[in-house]
């Protein structure tokens, strides 16, 4: 076809032609040299591109683009006593006399470590050695006096099962001593849990300066706890347990959970393990 032939509309379509044509075979070519050239080359080029495109874009586009959207997540209270009961839900128990016939329930009592030794108050089952306990499932199980803490009001138990497939989840201690106002939460209840949340009030050492602990003292109402009653941290975490040492030193006391940490190694809790 002659050149001189075409009309205007097929002579802008051809130099369009061309013209892409021509970007294709530069963009390759650059990008071949950009790979060869030396690194400070590449960074010029590119901060004169970048410059470039700051010039050319609208400003309000380089606003829109630069703005970072941050998004608030609001974790109400509730929500986090909520988890922190559910967590340590599977390591409380609850005791009972271990009569064939018309079991009577005692307390509250606490999984320490994944082969069955357990903590609870010394009130609870008096001078008992042999008791029973269900699970939060409703597993009963039986379980033996071990140990007897006058100082802190403790007793350490030894639950027994002879079935392979039951498991225990050790409840997790707290470490750290409470903090004044800090919120916790006490776990109760004879048949179901039952809950009452406060703050610590204040931090009662013990009179004598022996290994009982100190008492955590609250505003959670005595009517609602039980003996041996836990209270946890809201992340669900054992702060202390009602105690009958405890509750000598204030009605709405717990014995601090630094006495569970200070039990000797083989007493500590364990990973989870199968009861035999």
């Amino acid at each position: 076809m002659n050149m001189e032939e075409l009309n205007k509309s097929q002579i802008v379509l051809l130099t369009l032609l061309v013209s892409f044509v021509t970007s294709i075979a530069t963009g390759i070519v650059t990008v071949s040299l950009m790979e060869q050239a030396p690194p400070v080359v590449a960074q010029t080029v590119n901060r004169v591109i970048e410059r470039t495109i700051e010039t050319v874009a609208p400003a309000s586009q380089a606003a829109a683009s630069a703005v970072s959207r941050e998004r608030t997540v609001v974790v109400r209270e509730t929500e986090l006593i909520s988890q922190a009961v559910a967590k340590v839900s599977p390591s409380i128990v609850r005791l009972y006399t271990s009569s064939s016939t018309t079991a009577t329930f005692l307390g509250i009592g606490v999984v320490l470590s994944a082969d069955g030794m357990l903590v609870t108050d010394a009130e609870a089952l008096g001078k008992l050695d042999t008791l029973s306990i269900a699970l939060s499932d409703g597993t009963r199980l039986q379980a033996l006096v071990v140990e007897r803490d006058k100082a802190s009001g403790l007793v350490f138990l030894q639950a027994t099962s002879t079935e392979s497939t039951i498991t225990l989840k050790p409840a997790t201690i707290a470490l750290a001593a409470p903090l004044l106002g800090q919120t916790v939460v006490a776990l109760s209840g004879k048949s179901v849990v039952r809950i009452e949340d406060g703050i610590v009030t204040a931090l009662i050492p013990s009179e004598d300066g022996s290994s009982g602990g100190p008492t955590i003292d609250t505003n959670i109402s005595p009517d609602s706890t039980l003996a041996g009653s836990p209270i946890i941290n809201t992340e669900g975490e054992i702060v202390g347990i009602s105690t009958v040492v405890s509750r000598a030193s204030s009605l709405k006391g717990f014995i601090a959970s630094s006495v569970l940490v200070e039990q000797p190694e083989g007493e500590k809790p364990k990973e989870e393990t199968k009861t035999q």
